[in-house]
């Protein structure tokens, strides 16, 4: 997808799904759960988007040094208003990479976008001075995925390979969403008529997505298709 469609997508579809989606909260509240087990002084949010991840990290643990990156200047000048101490950069990971190193370096629901992703997995190594956070998708593609720009959805195979080719190991692969995310929600949500909620959501959208948050508590720890890898450079 070019890159010019990443700032359509996060000024017309992305920020309240960001935001008040139950997906992307259980994430945040997944990630300050490893953050604060990691014991980390400085977090690089690769693809940060409008910094949703970073607020609630700046939120949970004030003293972290944070620095955020995307392709998308709209989504880096949302989280800029929101973080005016956080420092952002414009940056496609497949091509460039930041001249310092960060202790950990989160990578959230983005490398199933690139479609050099060995490249993006490189440079993710070489910022990072301790561990790296690589969230994304596995299971079968959906057509609304394809919408949004995915490459491809990994195998644990496939991510713990491109990983260690990359200069990582792989210390961790676990999923989450099984079931009532993923399948039930994931595969029914592709019968609507427009698709998976998208844009500004409104009073009883905010419920539903309040409802489901609940529900996502209920599913079975470390399956379904949400995975998450932690991974540290080689030779630590």
């Amino acid at each position: 997808m070019p890159l010019e469609s990443y700032d359509k997508l996060w000024a017309e579809k992305w920020g309240d799904q960001q935001r008040y989606g139950p997906v992307h909260r259980h994430q945040r509240r997944q990630l300050l759960k490893l953050i604060r087990r990691l014991d980390v002084q400085t977090v690089l949010d690769v693809g940060c988007g409008s910094g949703d991840n970073l607020a609630a990290i700046a939120r949970e643990m004030p003293d972290i040094k944070l620095a955020g990156t995307d392709v998308s200047d709209k989504a880096l000048a949302v989280a800029q208003e929101r973080l005016p101490g956080v420092h952002f950069h414009r940056l496609d990971i497949q091509k460039e990479r930041l001249d310092r190193q960060f202790d950990l370096v989160l990578c959230n629901q983005v490398v199933e976008h690139l479609l050099d992703d060995i490249s993006g997995f490189r440079n993710l190594c070489a910022m990072a001075r301790k561990w790296v956070v690589i969230a994304t998708m596995r299971g079968r593609m959906r057509e609304s995925e394809l919408a949004i720009g995915h490459c491809r959805n990994y195998s644990d195979v496939e991510l713990r390979s491109k990983a260690e080719d990359a200069g990582l190991e792989v210390v961790d692969i676990r999923g989450w969403g099984f079931p009532f995310y993923s399948p039930l929600y994931r595969t029914a949500v592709e019968w609507l008529p427009a698709g998976p909620p998208k844009g500004k959501l409104g009073t009883l959208q905010k419920a539903i997505a309040g409802f489901l948050y609940l529900l996502y508590y209920l599913n079975i720890p470390r399956r379904g298709d949400v995975v998450t890898m932690l991974a540290r450079p080689e030779g630590l």
